[in-house]
């Protein structure tokens, strides 16, 4: 059942009264059927995730919120369902965080994500292996952007070293792949290796260029950026020259 409930929920995400709805519906079941809580606090997550697209973060923050404390409540039945949701909520609530300007409070989360994922990996990685590559992404660019590049780099790096693994099996992780590229570029740069920035964004436009080509108009913006990346890159080279 959950995993036909996260299918429905990531065609309805956008529709903010369908979620509602939706939460509605479980909130009062999962009192009387208390298996019905990671579904509960999947339906939060992903209302969550709409409103914090649409820049509500205070609200966000209150669903997402209501997710982890369902999620810690002690249960006997599917626990690892249960793990996944929280996991999966306290990279939310990072990235909530982060673009609140919480950053410090968004590494907490990013890191908790992250030791539960790397800890449940051998048992489910199936179940833990996405969750644990937006941990990676979220950490890094909490740290990031809390004025810790160097400390952001070691999970962009071990986050493109997974994902360039993926990429060749599952075509679908190419964008990924190309922005988390994209993202170590900026790491890198942050610490002064202009090179390699450089041979990493360089590496993201091509990525982009071949998905724009794919779907067009999709990575116009993605292409721009990168483009602009390099470019800076480049003439800072050229002034250090």
């Amino acid at each position: 059942m959950a995993h036909r409930v996260a299918g429905a929920l990531r065609q309805w995400v956008r529709d903010p009264e369908i979620m509602t709805t939706l939460v509605a519906i479980l909130r009062p079941a999962t009192s009387v059927l208390p298996g019905l809580g990671p579904d509960l606090a999947c339906a939060l997550r992903f209302r969550a995730l709409g409103l914090a697209a649409a820049g509500w973060y205070d609200d966000a923050l209150i669903d997402v919120e209501e997710a982890l404390r369902i999620c810690r409540r002690p249960t006997t039945v599917r626990r690892t369902t249960t793990e996944v949701q929280y996991a999966a909520a306290l990279n939310l609530r990072a990235n909530v965080l982060r673009c609140s300007g919480r950053e410090r409070e968004a590494v907490a989360d990013a890191r908790q994500a992250l030791a539960l994922c790397r800890g449940r990996m051998p048992h489910a990685p199936r179940r833990f292996g996405p969750v644990l590559l937006t941990a990676l992404d979220e950490l890094a660019r909490s740290l990031d952007k809390a004025g810790e590049p160097g400390q952001a780099l070691p999970f962009g790096e071990e986050l493109v070293r997974i994902l360039r693994h993926l990429a060749p099996r599952r075509p679908r992780y190419n964008s990924f792949l190309a922005a988390a590229l994209h993202q170590l570029g900026s790491y890198i740069s942050e610490v002064g290796e202009l090179t390699d920035a450089l041979r990493a964004t360089e590496e993201s436009l091509e990525l982009y260029r071949r998905l724009d080509y794919e779907q067009p108009e999709s990575f116009a913006l993605h292409v721009e950026l990168a483009t602009y990346n390099r470019t800076l890159f480049l003439d800072r080279l050229k002034q250090q020259g």
